[in-house]
């Protein structure tokens, strides 16, 4: 579902018109199964550099979040 969702998303700017300028991956899970192999999938098909990848964070913090970037 996440790579299906994301590029779903990247079509979407793109048929509009937009310029994707970047992307950011984030992880929802600690213990995501295949985490590494969808991160490469997405780097191998988004035509954008990927500006971090902000890991599973157990307290919700954009101070933290930021730090990945």
């Amino acid at each position: 579902g996440c790579i299906n969702h994301a590029l779903l998303t990247v079509d979407s700017i793109r048929s509009r018109g937009l310029d994707l300028i970047g992307w950011v991956a984030n992880s929802v899970s600690p213990n995501m199964d295949k985490s590494e192999d969808n991160l490469r999938a997405l780097k191998q098909r988004i035509n954008a550099p990927l500006l971090g990848h902000i890991p599973y964070l157990t307290t919700a913090s954009y101070v933290d979040a930021a730090s990945y970037l």
